[in-house]
């Protein structure tokens, strides 16, 4: 394996994309090892078998895919080690796969300057004195609190809008994130900086902003009233505004899905499969593993020159 990984890394493969190319093609062997072929004389045939072991496991067509890649990719170094002399899969591909999205990922740095960047007024600010300037600055100040958590923890807009104050457990440095169909609950560390923000938003703006409200209510995040209204509606309608707001000072800026996305890309560069599926929510590995493609160097390249299988 150790020849194979260095094959990757002359390739300009990234250190992440080498370890997980390597797994994925440890798991191919030990399935060709239950019927004792040697991966020299292994066919197309083998290859269908052991993509359809994985299809009755449940995963994905387009996890499927990037399964097939490799061992593209792993069939292409034994030629260049004379150990076989044809890619018996260089036309296969698994027709109706669905392909993630993808966005251009945000840098660590272009993301913590989507909330460096965005600032939040203060009562020396000329507009000060106008009536609709408290509502304005309790906004701005909750939307930098929501953004320390989307670009710090990843978690969603729907997960954002469910956080009660009983989610928020400072002492211990942490948030909890509730489950729901398509995701699973879990607690998510906070950073040091963002424990200090957090705490002011909960003990200052948040109070400041429960005054706006209809009753009392249980929710972290508060909205403001409309213009002209004095009482606030139940829902947070902050997403469409924040998002104008954010791609008024930051030209990379899509949407926020692609800060999840780059979140969760960034991770698998730092913590295995399995860590990365926690911290993120999701049910299923196969929904991790799709994020792969974020970093995996030509993956839809190579796929797109596949023929259909089926």
């Amino acid at each position: 394996m150790s020849s194979f990984k260095e094959y990757l890394q002359k390739q300009g493969k990234t250190k992440s994309t080498v370890k997980h190319y390597s797994s994925y093609v440890l798991d191919f062997l030990g399935w060709l090892d239950q019927d004792n072929t040697e991966i020299e004389n292994a066919t197309a045939k083998e290859v269908l078998s052991y993509l359809n072991h994985l299809q009755n496991k449940g995963q994905e067509n387009q996890t499927r895919n990037i399964r097939l890649n490799v061992i593209k990719q792993f069939f292409n170094w034994q030629i260049d080690q004379n150990q076989r002399t044809d890619n018996p899969i260089q036309h296969l591909k698994i027709r109706g796969s669905k392909t993630k999205k993808l966005y251009q990922i945000l840098d660590r740095q272009q993301l913590e300057s989507l909330y460096n960047d965005y600032e939040i007024p203060n009562e020396k600010d000329e507009r000060s004195s106008r009536n609709w300037f408290e509502k304005y600055r309790l906004s701005k100040a909750r939307n930098k609190a929501v953004l320390s958590l989307l670009i710090n923890q990843g978690i969603t807009t729907p997960e954002v809008e469910r956080l009660t104050v009983n989610d928020l457990k400072l002492k211990e440095g942490q948030i909890f994130i509730s489950g729901s169909r398509k995701s699973t609950e879990r607690p998510l560390e906070l950073k040091s900086n963002q424990i200090i923000e957090l705490m002011e938003y909960q003990y200052t703006t948040r109070n400041e902003l429960l005054k706006y409200q209809e009753g009392e209510t249980k929710r972290l995040f508060l909205p403001v009233p409309s213009a002209g209204q004095q009482k606030a509606n139940d829902t947070l309608q902050i997403w469409k505004g924040l998002t104008n707001e954010i791609k008024s000072q930051g030209k990379h800026f899509i949407n926020f899905k692609q800060v999840r996305t780059s979140v969760i890309t960034h991770w698998l560069k730092q913590y295995n499969l399995r860590q990365v599926q926690y911290m993120a929510g999701h049910r299923y590995v196969s929904s991790t593993e799709g994020y792969l493609v974020n970093h995996m160097e030509d993956l839809q390249a190579d796929i797109d020159q596949y023929h259909p299988i089926g």
